[in-house]
């Protein structure tokens, strides 16, 4: 009676948790699905190559900004009832990423200033870094360690919303290009100004006067998944820079198409894992074997739903190549057709990963990640500049592949308390 009592709990949480984190996942799936074809259309494909390259590079440096704090940050306020507690752990590591973005603006400033090579490039990427300075008051962190779901879903959907109006509103012409990433940042900004007056009034966050000491603490207590998230970003999407940099900028343009087809493909184990990391962070710390059980009696829905989307895909290829562009069809239809591999490796990949984060297995996951990276990196330079374009998407299920093997060996070395 005792175990169906908790697993109808478990599965009552995944559900609830299904709900309001596929809402603002459908949201953030009609941004791309909306947006793209828009602003090919409007700017060409060789500015919206820029306006992706600058992107990848500026969302990297939102990456250092929020440094390990979206796990280390869910896993702290999970297991914390003292809202005193809370709210120290939330400004601190509000300041924390203050201070990295400041520290490092004027370095990527001068790297912006050397990389650009026209007027365009430089006003694309300098206005790009509204994304990492957005990135400080990014908040979801905390409204998933505090099972404010709901409110983080609603919040994500409000900055979503308003990026879409906002390039309707202002991107009309080739020179529009600028404010694409600028206007994303904004509604990343106006997001997370609502995540922090909603915080502030519902468990009243005091920020009180820096205590550097606070400061280093949280900067050592994060760093291995610091660079595990550095890794796991730059191995997933450092692709669009190296097309640029290999071949054109209307390459990385075309390689971005399945990008976003790609990483829509996959949410779902995105949201999995997002609602289900409190949780599982909490059962970990009282019985592995009940956080198990909890993955493997939830984990099921996320692999039919996966099963079924690749099949659809695979059957509607053409359509949904084509709701983006006729531009090289037949090369995008190849490209997607050989990137559903990798999604189906990440069936494997997401509930080990999603289990070791929860048992706190920092070095593990760091190592993980950046060994992925010089994988990915050295990979990449030899598959695109052998296969071309096709050799980005070989890279990718590559970087997949590693994934799986490594988690697996990991795992299986874990002893049972």
């Amino acid at each position: 009676m005792k175990f169906y009592k908790r697993t109808s709990t478990d599965l009552n949480y995944f559900f609830s948790g299904t709900f309001y984190t596929g809402l603002s996942s459908i949201v953030g799936l009609l941004v791309p699905i909306i947006l793209v074809p828009f602003l090919i259309k409007k700017v060409g494909l060789e500015n919206y190559g820029i306006s992706v390259v600058a992107f990848s590079i500026s969302f990297f440096f939102s990456m250092i900004v929020d440094y390990g704090f979206y796990i280390t940050g869910v896993n702290k306020l999970s297991k914390e009832k003292d809202p005193k507690k809370i709210s120290v752990i939330i400004t601190n590591i509000i300041y924390t990423k203050a201070l990295i973005f400041l520290v490092l603006f004027p370095i990527f400033l001068v790297v912006y200033y050397y990389l650009t090579t026209n007027v365009i490039e430089w006003h694309v990427y300098l206005f790009s870094l509204f994304i990492p300075l957005a990135s400080i008051l990014n908040l979801s962190w905390a409204l998933q360690g505090l099972h404010q779901i709901k409110a983080w879903s609603l919040l994500t959907i409000l900055g979503q919303v308003c990026y879409i109006i906002t390039i309707y509103l202002f991107i009309d012409e080739p020179s529009d290009v600028k404010f694409i990433n600028l206007l994303y940042g904004i509604g990343l900004l106006l997001s997370g100004g609502a995540s922090l007056l909603y915080l502030t009034k519902k468990y009243y966050l005091e920020f009180k006067r820096i205590n550097v000491d606070s400061l280093g603490e949280e900067l050592k207590g994060g760093y291995h998944f610091f660079l595990s998230n550095i890794g796991n970003y730059t191995s997933l999407y450092f692709l669009s820079p190296l097309i640029w940099f290999l071949i054109s900028y209307e390459m990385a343009g075309i390689y971005s198409i399945i990008e976003k087809i790609y990483n829509i493909a996959r949410r779902p184990f995105t949201i999995y894992q997002t609602f289900m990391l409190p949780k599982v962070s909490q059962q970990v710390q009282l019985d592995r074997e009940i956080a198990k059980r909890n993955i493997k009696n939830t984990y099921i829905f996320v692999i039919a739903f996966m099963l079924i989307e690749v099949s659809l895909i695979f059957v509607f290829k053409t359509e949904i190549i084509s709701y983006f562009t006729l531009i090289n069809l037949s090369l995008l239809e190849r490209m997607l057709m050989i990137s559903l591999i990798g999604i189906l490796v990440v069936i494997i990949n997401c509930p080990l990963s999603l289990y070791l984060i929860a048992l706190d297995k920092k070095q593990d996951m760091m190592k993980i990640s950046l060994s992925a990276t010089v994988f990915g990196i050295i990979a990449g330079f030899i598959l695109i500049t052998k296969f071309g374009i096709i050799g980005s998407i070989f890279t990718l299920v590559l970087i997949e592949l590693f994934y799986a093997i490594y988690l697996s060996l990991i795992y299986r070395k874990i002893k049972p308390l």
